[in-house]
């Protein structure tokens, strides 16, 4: 199982709160002891973040090491078996399309049902 799709979503996670804080990448790299390039990069989800890493984002976004990890529902490339994907699409765009492509499944999956119910009930 491929979890590469896990470091732009962390990374996301970081600048989403980062700028909720209101605090600059300088700032944020300076307490975390990484340059701002690596904290850039890492938050486009160019560099992997490591362990204690994540620890150290936690700290100085004031949250717990779990607040940055995504749920494992957030795996793109496995939520649609044998879905392949352009290269040149990021991460968020593959989860847009894999989510848009799940719950038009999943709707379509339950709409069925009621109609089999409805049918069910017409024979009756």
């Amino acid at each position: 199982m491929n979890f590469e799709w896990v470091y732009p979503e962390i990374g996301l996670l970081i600048r989403q709160r980062r700028k909720r804080l209101k605090l600059t990448q300088e700032q944020v790299a300076s307490v975390t002891g990484i340059s701002r390039a690596s904290l850039a990069n890492i938050e486009g989800g160019r560099q992997k973040v490591l362990v204690h890493q994540l620890f150290s984002f936690a700290s100085a976004l004031e949250l717990q090491p779990l607040d940055l990890l995504p749920p494992l529902t957030s795996a793109v490339p496995q939520a649609v078996p044998g879905m392949k994907f352009s290269q040149g699409l990021n991460s968020k765009q593959k989860a847009q399309i894999t989510r848009l492509l799940v719950d038009d499944s999943i709707q379509t999956t339950k709409e069925e049902g009621n109609l089999a119910k409805q049918t069910k009930r017409r024979a009756t």
